[in-house]
């Protein structure tokens, strides 16, 4: 079941203010649009529990790097009254402030988001992988 006109757009402003966040370097604007108790599995690591460990993840990226970075949702879908879940696709580019090349990225994700009581929506859990070979594998 699709998402509803009301829950469609609480989530697209959760996913719009989660990119801006990244693309502008504040790292707490990017933890805001997470839920107290989210999950994000970044990959080629572990994952970060709550709030506190997303904000200190976010902290350290934007530490480091600048970010140009776009999501392409594929599917948003309705798991229930007060859950959804998003299927699409990613696209980062990562500057390394300290210099040197540019990392560049395209991928796939699942972010599930939850009502919160205040009836707006929050990514609840988020994971992602690159859609890039492995560095020697072939393309």
């Amino acid at each position: 079941m699709n998402v509803d006109a009301r829950g469609a757009q609480a989530i697209d402003r959760t996913r719009e203010a989660h990119v801006d966040a990244l693309n502008r370097g504040d790292a707490d604007g990017w933890a805001a649009a997470f839920a107290d108790d989210a999950v994000q599995m970044p990959p080629n690591g572990p994952a970060n529990v709550g709030k506190d460990q997303i904000q200190a993840f976010c902290g350290a990226m934007l530490s480091a790097f600048g970010a140009e970075f776009s999501l392409a949702p594929e599917e948003v879908r309705s798991a229930g009254a007060d859950w959804a879940f998003e299927r699409g696709t990613y696209e980062i580019t990562l500057s390394p402030k300290a210099g040197g090349e540019p990392i560049n990225d395209a991928g796939k994700y699942i972010t599930l988001y939850q009502r919160q009581p205040d009836g707006s929506w929050a990514m609840a859990r988020d994971i992602w992988n690159t859609s890039n070979p492995p560095p020697g594998m072939p393309e």
